[in-house]
């Protein structure tokens, strides 16, 4: 069960927010990622997210007429967890970025 000050913090964390701290995670994958499996924690407004980005990558040997390329093929991104700055989870924020994120 939430405290009152944990569900005013829930309810202050609206469409907007989550967009954005969405945002903050792809950014992040895209930049620092480069395609690797990785796992990461981002803070965003006194909340952090665990994050593993998973990719799947089709690598192209190229021929006479093309270089050695590769693309990914897959990729997916789970949030494992959200906190706030006192330890309190958040299950229903992670899950509304990992919807978000996928």
């Amino acid at each position: 069960m939430h405290s009152e000050k944990q569900t005013k913090d829930i309810i202050a964390m609206n469409t907007t927010t989550y967009n954005q701290f969405a945002k903050e995670i792809a950014n992040y994958i895209t930049y620092h990622c480069d395609g690797e499996n990785k796992g990461f924690e981002i803070e965003y407004e006194g909340f952090t997210a665990s994050v593993s980005y998973k990719a799947e990558i089709r690598e192209d040997a190229g021929d006479y007429w093309t270089a050695p390329s590769w693309a990914i093929e897959k990729e997916r991104t789970t949030v494992a967890a959200v906190w706030d700055e006192q330890g309190n989870e958040y299950p229903e924020i992670a899950e509304a970025l990992q919807v978000l994120l996928n």
